[in-house]
């Protein structure tokens, strides 16, 4: 604190010192107003320290000075954040009432260099080939400077930016003010394959049913939309040794790390051709006579085993039904190589004439085949 009353005191005392030695100041009766700094016309950069430099001496009638002010205090700093021409005032006041007041004129140069801000794309940022981003940045001289002159990128703002190659590229925008100063701001930026490559397959067909030890030659396709990608395809085997439900899987890579996966579901049924006479394939219905056993023959194209029904036959009475309920079809199932035919020995009851029923066989694949019968 002392310092600064000191360097405030050694200013005064300076300013003093000049007007003894003959400075100008103002003419007449009233106080003298010397003005040191800002010196009339003179000149400093924009934000240079330079400090408030006055005094007030009484006039030729040696009344006392009572009042001595200037823009701010004696010491303190002079305005020099805002460009162009700025002024500078001091008002005294002698004892009898008599003013003077005396103002320079200086003026701020920009020196400083304007700002250029770039948001998009952003430093470091990585895109995706083909990715929608668009120029983004603006110019600035900060408060008090000059006004931009230009603001240059390599795209007008708004602009997609090309994301249309790969590798690292960078954007460049130019700032310049009125007073010829130039800055300028740069990024680095990155459109990268950062998409999975594509997979169609086009067999099987997700949901397809195929039948048991049916040969299906797989059709799919691996590919990537990006030039020069290289894209790897494997693909599991279409399985239809067994019934039931199956899953074909499709796998690709592509060079830039991606990758993509494909199921489809399917299923594998029995090789069911239909039910062979007594019955009729559906809409059909046969007649036979109530109480006699009738034989449900079917073929699955060769022998399977006997345990072929996923739950025992069914009847619902109606042809077709329209019930919900069902009950029990007693009877047995035998295999017939020589003819290579299933017979299911469905038991029927001689209260059942002149009446119709539907059949429900339910395979171990899960599909349902229906026969109707009228009893006579």
């Amino acid at each position: 604190m002392f310092r600064g009353r000191f360097a405030v005191w050694f200013l005064l005392a300076i300013v003093l010192g000049l007007f003894s030695a003959g400075p100008a100041g103002a003419e007449g009766e009233g106080p003298i107003v010397v003005l040191e700094s800002p010196a009339e016309g003179g000149g400093f950069y924009q934000g240079q320290q330079a400090q408030a430099a006055y005094g007030c001496l009484p006039g030729p009638l040696e009344w006392p000075v009572v009042e001595c002010v200037g823009d701010v205090p004696l010491g303190a700093p002079l305005d020099t954040n805002s460009v162009g021409e700025q002024t500078f005032t001091v008002h005294a006041v002698d004892y009898m009432g008599v003013e003077t007041t005396v103002t320079h004129t200086y003026t701020v140069f920009d020196v400083i260099p304007p700002a250029a801000t770039i948001r998009s794309p952003a430093d470091g940022g990585v895109y995706s080939y083909g990715a929608e981003v668009l120029a983004d940045y603006s110019c600035d001289d900060g408060p008090g400077g000059s006004p931009i002159a230009g603001c240059i990128g390599p795209l007008p703002n708004g602009a997609p930016v090309p994301t249309d190659r790969l590798g690292t590229f960078t954007f460049r925008v130019d700032a310049y003010d009125a007073a010829i100063n130039h800055g300028s701001a740069t990024v680095s930026y990155t459109v990268a394959d950062l998409a999975p490559p594509t997979i169609t397959v086009t067999s099987p067909a997700d949901g397809a049913q195929f039948r048991l030890n049916e040969v299906i030659a797989p059709q799919y396709r691996c590919y990537d939309e990006i030039e020069g990608s290289r894209v790897s395809c494997e693909a599991t085997p279409i399985d239809t040794s067994s019934v039931g439900a199956h899953t074909f899987r499709v796998d690709a890579h592509d060079s830039s790390g991606n990758v993509a996966s494909s199921v489809q579901t399917y299923s594998v049924v029995y090789d069911f051709e239909g039910f062979f006479s007594p019955l009729a394939p559906q809409p059909t219905v046969s007649t036979l006579k109530a109480g006699d056993d009738v034989p449900v023959k079917f073929s699955l194209n060769g022998y399977h085993g006997l345990e072929v029904f996923a739950r025992s036959p069914a009847w619902r009475p109606g042809c077709p039904s329209l019930s919900t309920d069902s009950s029990r079809a007693f009877g047995t199932l035998s295999f017939k190589p020589s003819v290579d035919r299933y017979v299911f020995l469905w038991k029927t009851d001689p209260s059942w004439a002149g009446s119709c029923r539907e059949l429900i066989v339910t395979l171990g694949d899960g599909t349902v085949r229906k026969a109707q019968v009228r009893f006579r």
